[in-house]
This record gives structure tokens, sequence and C-alpha cells, in this order.
């Protein structure tokens, strides 16, 4: 462990600073709320600037110099508008930037692409450390991921991918697939890695407590298990804590974000950072700002990418502002009650449980798909349905599709598409767009 933390640490402080990083977002932790604030509204104030001198979006949507004690007047950003005016949200200044362009899970039925800075990678790695040393890791400490994993799917990760695991001490379990075998491989792993925590896909970890309880297994006991990517329920976060007997430390994040907010161990609300995420709930008909306690769509400002700067933009998800203080004494605010978007697992026809992001990912960096539903209508059916741009989507995308559904949920399966004008909202009135009508 030793050896790791001297490699890795040079490592990360070559890159991106990540270790500075760290020691400024952990000093941030003590500050009070005044200066939290003050020091907010400087950092939304610089972002604005920037945007307003930088970025021909922003320069034509702002009707003047925007002013971030005004901030609640500007526009929003939606993510039809990251869609369209991709090239007009980058910064005149990118060519001088360090930057990759990513792109979004698709929960939201929406996939879509931005990009990102070397300076917003070294915070968001910066407040991960932050985050893993509240649930009781810090560098290099062994870590647990029930995860995505595409390598996992489709073929062997490459030497770059296993030396930066090894350096970081991380263990993978692949989310995407569960079968029983892997059920109990993943016991076996977490009982030989012995790790300082677990950081799990709420529903894939859900799904590991159940089976060790079901089957009576023994399991080790990590410092904490942090879940994400998903809706964590009360019944949920009582059965994982009893499974693995240490506490759960939920957290909120996004592929536009990184990850945004986390429980301390005081398990009181989901802090976040404002002097990288700035947030705001609004009532989602009229948009004005709820009052505390009150639940309402997430918007969030992105303070650290000045890249392609996010600015009020919706993510789609609900929370809200939890009031009152925590025992931890941190002061950075904090936001409750978070709901994302319900999803379904598939099943292959021999019963693997398929993770739906596995699936989503099939359709990544497709600019020609404005929105989709992928439904799993019976055990061997898949139907993709996909509203899009263009009236002749690209054959061979439509074939790679098929293959890597096919190597997802076994070669057995139909894959079908359909190409509605738009997607039908439930009974509930929300977007649904992932389906399972196989019960597992």
């Amino acid at each position: 462990m030793a050896l790791r933390k001297h490699l890795w640490k040079p490592i990360l402080n070559y890159r991106h600073s990540v270790p500075k990083r760290y020691e400024t977002i952990s000093g941030w932790e003590s500050l009070s709320s005044a200066e939290l604030e003050r020091r907010t509204t400087r950092r939304l104030q610089s972002l604005l600037d920037h945007a307003y001198e930088n970025v021909p979006y922003y320069r034509e949507t702002f009707e003047e110099q925007p002013k971030a004690t005004e901030f609640e007047e500007l526009p929003l950003l939606e993510k039809a508008d990251l869609q369209n005016e991709f090239e007009r949200l980058k910064s005149d200044d990118l060519s001088a930037r360090e930057w990759k362009t990513n792109a979004t899970s698709g929960s939201t039925g929406q996939p879509t692409e931005f990009v990102q800075d070397g300076h917003y990678l070294s915070m968001r790695e910066g407040l991960k450390l932050v985050f893993d040393e509240w649930g009781g890791r810090t560098l290099s400490d062994p870590k647990v991921k029930v995860w995505g994993s595409q390598d996992d799917l489709f073929g062997e990760k490459s030497v770059k991918s296993k030396a930066r695991e090894w350096l970081r001490n991380i263990t993978w379990i692949n989310a995407y697939s569960m079968s029983e075998d892997d059920f109990r491989d993943a016991v076996q792993t977490i009982n030989s890695e012995q790790p300082a925590t677990i950081h799990a896909y709420v529903e894939a970890i859900t799904n590991v407590a159940a089976f060790i309880e079901e089957n009576d297994l023994a399991v080790y006991s990590p410092s904490s298990v942090m879940t994400t990517a998903g809706t964590l329920r009360p019944e949920m976060r009582a059965q994982i804590e009893r499974v693995f007997d240490c506490p759960v430390h939920n957290r909120y994040g996004s592929r536009e974000f990184g990850t945004v907010a986390s429980e301390c161990r005081y398990g009181t609300g989901l802090h976040y950072c404002p002097l990288i995420h700035y947030i705001e709930i609004l009532d989602p008909d009229t948009l004005e700002p709820v009052e505390p306690g009150e639940p309402g769509e997430i918007v969030i400002t992105l303070l650290s990418n000045y890249s392609m700067p996010l600015i009020r933009y919706r993510i789609g998800d609900v929370a809200a502002f939890h009031t009152g203080d925590c025992d931890c004494r941190c002061n950075w605010p904090m936001i409750a009650n978070v709901r994302g978007r319900v999803t379904d697992h598939f099943v292959t026809p021999d019963g693997t449980l398929v993770y739906p992001g596995a699936l989503r990912k099939t359709l990544y960096h497709y600019e020609w798909i404005n929105r989709f539903q992928i439904h799993q209508t019976s055990t061997d059916t898949i139907v993709f349905r996909l509203v899009v741009s263009r009236d002749d989507p690209p054959q061979s995308a439509l074939e790679e599709i098929i293959s890597q559904t096919e190597r997802i949920m076994g070669e057995e399966v139909a894959v079908d598409f359909e190409f509605p004008s738009a997607i039908q909202r439930s009974d509930s009135g929300k977007y649904r767009y992932t389906i399972s009508d196989v019960s597992s």
C-alpha cells in the first residue's frame, strides 16, 4: 500500500495537481457560512465574466454583462441547448486548455456531449478524495467499486487501465451483468480485498446485499458503503447497512458535474461545496426558488469548468435544501430527498441481471438521437425507440447497436427499432427511458 501511495501521489501532482486541490477543498470545510457566501459570489462572477467575454452562446444570450447579484434573472440552460449549441458553448480559448469531450449516461433519455478541462478534472478528483475520507478511506487505501465496466463486457482492460487501478488500489466488480456466479464472485472479491470502502451503484449493491442475506453468506465489513447513481430508498439503506454492518454514505452526481454531494458520517443530508457547485432548487412549473425543505428541480452551475461553462443547467433531478445544521460542523449547505429517474433491470435468457446503463452506452455519441427509450418486451426481445433528427439513421450505426446489445444480452435476443416522433410519458406523467416487462 505504501508503494502505491508513493507512486500515485507524484502522478496525481504531475497530471492535474490533485493533492493540492484536495488540500484546498479540505480547507474550505472549515469556512464560515458568511465566508463561503462571499467566496461563492466572487467565483460566480468570475465565471460569468469569462462566459460573457469568451463563449459565443452566452455573449449572445445575455443581454448585458451579467452580475452574480442578479444571477436568478439569467436564462436556464436546457439539455436541448447543450445538444443544439454545442460548438457555440465552447470557450474561445479552448485551444489553450487541456480538455476532452465527455457524454452523459443517457439516463434522461437524451444522450448529450459536453467539454471538460483539466482544471475541472483536478477539482473533481480532489473533491472525491474529500468525500472518500468522510467514508473512512485515504489515498491508496483499498476500495471496491461495484460499477459499470464496458471492458468486462467487451474485452480485456488495457495495460494502462490495469496499471491505474493497481496504483489507485481499486478493484472493480462489474455491475452491468450479475448472474448467481457473479454474485458469489463479488462476495469473494470483497472478502479477499477487505476494502476500506465499497463504492457502488445503489441498485447493484442492494442486489448484492440481498443475495448475501438470502444465502446466509459471510462478508467483510468495510468502514462504509458509498451509494450513487440511483434513488436510495430507506429499505435499501437498511438492508445494505444490516448486511455489511457499516454506515451507508449516499452520494449524488452526474457526468456533467462529477460527484456533487455526499453524506458525512452523521447522515444529516448530502453536503455540497458551493465553491464548486452552485445549486438552485426551483419550482418546475414557475421556475421560481422553492422554500427550504420543499422539493423542486435541481439546477446546477459548475464553477470549475471554463472550457464549456454550464450556467443554470437543468439536470432533471429533484431534491430539497436541507434545513438545519450538521453535527460534523462543516458549513457546506446540504440537499436531501434526492430523487433521480427510476430504471428497470433487464434480464437475459439465462436469468442474469443486466444494469440498464450497459445498454444506454450503446447509444453514446450518436448526435442524431434526440431522445430514446429501451424496452425489454420479453426475455428475447429488446426494442429501441429512437426520436431522431434525420430521416435515414445510418445503417452501420444501427448494426453496431444490435451487435453490442447481443454481446450484452445474448446472441439469441432479437433487437427491433422504432422511430416515433416523441416518447410518450407514463401514467404518472414521467418519462421512463428503460422499461423491462420481464421479472427477475
